[in-house]
């Protein structure tokens, strides 16, 4: 999916949706009118109309970069993968795919929810959720392990996407924590 640009300057744009993104994380995007972000750029409404339509359409501009990396992961798998490296491997992949992407995964975590998304781009969100879910099982699983797979996605989005609310470790670093929970989800893939 492609945002509903038009010809306006790529760095211009990029201006907005960085602007935008901030205000969207700040505000949270209901609460963000397209006047605030037109005043913060110092553009007029007409101006920031020239580069995005619609607030809907900043929105897309934001997101799309990472959902279609993400589309494209998932093209890329098998329907199944046969071992627990492979599972691996495509997990490392999809949480680097969203460490790459600050600027969208801010916007995601934006109140833990996001109801306040257009169904089309919330649509596609579950597509991945469910995909990733499904990538993160071996064909055979028990009961048991399928909730264990489940739960090792859901602890790699609350890591890397919705990390506001999770408790820390007074003066521990971010990447130190990333290669702890990394060991954990891979040690746990192999138990």
């Amino acid at each position: 999916m492609k945002t509903k640009q038009t010809t306006g300057n790529r760095a211009t744009q990029e201006r907005i949706l960085d602007i935008a993104a901030k205000l969207f994380v700040e505000n949270g995007y209901t609460g963000t009118p397209l006047s605030l972000i037109a005043s913060k750029l110092e553009f007029t409404k007409a101006a920031l109309y020239y580069h995005f339509k619609s607030k809907a359409d900043i929105l897309t501009g934001i997101l799309d970069p990472l959902l279609d990396q993400i589309d494209g992961l998932l093209k890329e798998t098998p329907e199944r993968f046969p071992n627990t490296e492979q599972r691996w491997e495509f997990m490392l992949a999809y949480s680097q795919l969203l460490l790459s992407n600050t600027r969208a995964v801010a916007v995601l975590a934006i109140g833990g929810s996001q109801a306040w998304m257009p169904e089309k781009i919330l649509e596609r969100i579950r597509r991945h959720a469910e995909r990733t879910t499904e990538l993160a099982m071996l064909p055979g699983m028990s009961e048991e392990d399928q909730v264990r797979a489940m739960l090792l996605m859901d602890m790699m989005h609350r890591e890397i996407v919705f990390e506001k609310g999770r408790s820390v470790v007074k003066g521990m670093a971010p990447e130190r924590r990333r290669e702890i929970v990394y060991g954990f989800i891979r040690d746990t893939l192999e138990s």
